[in-house]
């Protein structure tokens, strides 16, 4: 096992190299000389106000797409009538045309009368995904379908169709956000919470009796910050989750001119750590149940690092938890991880969180 986790770490090593050249090439050339006091204005703002207000009732449009997994698929999409909490925001969200629109699918259970009968499981992926056919087999959508479950995933802002386009091509899915700009960084937290309530309203009005949400990397961390905004969220399962987007930041950083220019300018990651409060998971008390919380976290994970992982675990009571031992990238033992969860569902009385060994995919293998 030490083997199988010393080359995981070095396969996320090889892609943090590359992650941390993307991040660095979206920053800012210049670092203002007031950068500190900007940020603890900034820091203050934020600390001001209602940063979550409850979203208005969707617009939902529902499109039939063919079948898969031997259930329906309907896409679905709805205007984001998220206003930024900066008002010093709003010109900018505003011309980025193509987030304004939220997309997700829904994987359901032919019989209507059935659907109305299952809990969702909204999952949330990281950095850079949202394209569907990689998430249906990142999140392994055929063993939750035969495990009682309608499933859907959902993008994140400036994820999938979400990126805008730039000089009429499409943008890459995650280059926005988060980012080096801590202004469209939370706002766009703030947006991923705002929509996903919007969405889950939209799931119980069409009969589902519970929605859950498992989210990995930047998805655990949404599904974390989700925990805290949400009592009807009905569980919330973070894995490989980024907990500390400041020190993750700021430790990924390290060697780079923008940290330093940073540096020179006062900014720290105590500071950084102020900004980012207003939707840090561990800066905010979780709104459901211990039980229906749980971790998983890979011993090899160098991008979202164990002790993520181990900092929300305290934070949230010393939940459950599932450690494998694979990496952020080559997640070896996650098949058992999500019969480890599946298990746990089942433990906290989920309906369809079957615990039993009848009819359904290996989720080493599934979909």
């Amino acid at each position: 096992m030490r083997a199988v986790t010393q080359a995981s770490a070095a396969i996320d090593r090889g892609v943090l190299r590359v992650m941390e050249r993307r991040m660095s090439s979206t920053a800012t050339r210049g670092v203002p000389r007031d950068a500190r006091a900007r940020l603890i204005e900034l820091a203050a703002a934020y600390r001001a106000g209602d940063f979550f207000p409850a979203p208005p009732p969707a617009e939902v449009s529902e499109h039939r797409e063919p079948d898969a997994f031997d259930v329906a698929v309907t896409s679905v999409r709805f205007p984001s009538a998220y206003r930024p909490f900066l008002a010093a925001y709003r010109d900018e969200h505003h011309r980025l045309i193509e987030n304004h629109t939220a997309h997700a699918r829904l994987y359901s259970a032919r019989s209507s009368a059935r659907s109305r009968l299952r809990p969702v499981m909204v999952c949330l992926h990281g950095w850079g995904g949202g394209n569907w056919w990689i998430e249906e087999r990142a999140f392994v959508v055929g063993y939750w379908l035969r495990r009682g479950f309608d499933v859907a995933l959902f993008q994140l802002p400036f994820h999938g169709a979400r990126a805008p386009r730039i000089a009429g091509r499409p943008g890459r899915s995650g280059a926005l956000f988060p980012s080096a700009n801590l202004v469209r960084t939370n706002e766009a937290f703030g947006q991923a919470i705002f929509d996903l309530r919007a969405f889950a309203d939209h799931l119980r009005q069409r009969g589902a009796p519970s929605v859950g949400a498992i989210g990995m990397s930047l998805g655990g961390y949404t599904t974390a910050l989700w925990a805290t905004v949400d009592p009807a969220l009905s569980f919330a399962v973070a894995m490989i989750p980024a907990v500390s987007m400041s020190e993750l930041m700021w430790r990924h950083g390290e060697e780079s001119p923008a940290r330093r220019r940073a540096v020179a300018a006062g900014v720290s990651s105590d500071l950084l750590d102020e900004v980012f409060a207003v939707h840090a998971p561990t800066e905010r008390q979780p709104l459901i149940a211990r039980e229906r919380r749980m971790i998983v976290a890979g011993r090899g994970d160098r991008i979202t690092p164990p002790d993520q992982a181990e900092a929300l675990w305290r934070h949230w009571g010393e939940c459950a938890i599932h450690w494998f031992p694979g990496g952020h990238l080559a997640q070896v033992g996650r098949g058992d991880a999500f019969r480890a969860v599946r298990k746990h569902l089942a433990s906290a009385g989920l309906p369809g969180a079957d615990p039993g060994t009848g009819p359904g995919a290996d989720p080493r293998t599934a979909p």
